[in-house]
């Protein structure tokens, strides 16, 4: 999978001058797949393990579904923002000849030797799509390399979600943020995000050194929360200290106290993972949070991450909660709130 960027250039056969490519189309969660009878009986259930994976936000719900569509309706669907193709090199099927057919002769002879089994291409049809294209010499070639690289494949795909979810929110078509108020925060706590207008300060505690937003728009009963919390560290302390499962668990709950129908997590969806913020090393909590009323209870999805900020001595605690019990489809609304999380920087706003 590292050296999958050095064969984008040659993987498909050239095109010939500019041409206009309208924005791509398809639901946000489509996975077109094209593939021959044969070579999908064979894959399907590891591209779905790939591909369909579950999230709980309560209910299992996943980022993608894939939809299997024939070759002889290619150029309805090829405009579509996710594309998958599966082609083998010893098949004269009509999905593997058009995949034989993308590549060229260099491309062709690093799949035929075991180098290569995956191509992508953004906007090849249309702009705002990746194409991932799966090859090699057998379709049992190709479902091994499925297997062992399945978050990764996962990842090139979500990736690409993220980034179109990034230009909704700040891209030149759609400039949403509020940049007086990202002055104000850094000037205040020496910390800041890119927020989008839609979300208001609902709660400011400088002694707690704890600021909440909350937005409600788009549907009536959807609800957002995003929440930063840090905690000073003295010349002693040891930032890793902080840094534990048992530290975030604490603390989400100290947080979930402090709104106004306080809430608690569900040790039983709690799950932890290591990634970072900013290129910080973080831990990454997620889980279900409820409410304490338990006569009117009521509870969704949360994430947390917690890191340490050297420039400012710092551990900080962001927060990211959701409810929306009319809809299943929360994953949409998390990602929303994970990229205004990812914006979050201790550097003066650009323009200050």
């Amino acid at each position: 999978m590292k050296t999958l960027v050095c064969v984008i250039a040659v993987c498909f056969v050239a095109s010939c001058g500019k041409i206009y490519k309208s924005a791509a189309i398809g639901g946000d969660d489509q996975i077109i797949v094209f593939s021959d009878s044969a070579n999908w009986s064979q894959s399907k259930e590891s591209l779905q393990i790939v591909f369909e994976r579950n999230f709980i936000t309560p209910q299992n719900e996943t980022d993608f579904y894939l939809q299997r569509a024939p070759i002889s309706v290619f150029d309805i669907y090829k405009k579509y923002k996710y594309i998958v193709m599966i082609g083998t090199l010893d098949s004269k099927e009509p999905v593997s000849q058009t995949v034989q057919s993308m590549l060229n002769e260099e491309a062709a002879k690093a799949v035929g030797s075991g180098e290569y089994f995956i191509f992508t291409r953004k906007d090849e049809w249309s702009v705002g799509q990746v194409i991932m294209v799966l090859t090699s010499n057998t379709i049992q070639d190709v479902n091994r390399f499925i297997q062992a690289n399945s978050d990764q494949l996962f990842e090139i795909f979500d990736t690409h979600k993220t980034h179109l979810m990034s230009d909704f929110l700040y891209g030149s078509s759609a400039p949403l943020e509020d940049k007086a108020l990202q002055k104000e925060l850094f000037k205040k706590y020496q910390w800041t995000l890119r927020i989008h207008p839609d979300y208001k300060i609902v709660e400011e505690s400088p002694d707690r050194h704890y600021v909440r937003f909350h937005a409600s728009s788009y549907y009536k009963s959807l609800q957002r929360w995003l929440s930063v919390y840090w905690v000073p560290l003295d010349s002693q302390a040891v930032p890793d200290s902080f840094l534990t499962k048992t530290w975030m668990i604490q603390t989400r709950n100290k947080i979930g106290s402090w709104f106004p129908d306080s809430v608690k997590t569900t040790p039983s969806f709690d799950s932890f993972y290591k990634t970072e913020i900013g290129g910080r090393p973080a831990l990454a909590y997620t889980g279900i949070w409820k409410t304490l009323d338990l006569q009117n209870a009521f509870g969704g999805p949360f994430r947390s991450y917690a890191f340490y900020d050297e420039s400012t001595r710092r551990i900080y605690f962001i927060d990211q909660a959701l409810f929306f019990p009319e809809e299943i489809k929360k994953l949409k609304f998390l990602r929303e709130l994970d990229v205004i999380t990812k914006t979050f920087t201790t550097n003066p706003p650009a323009d200050q």
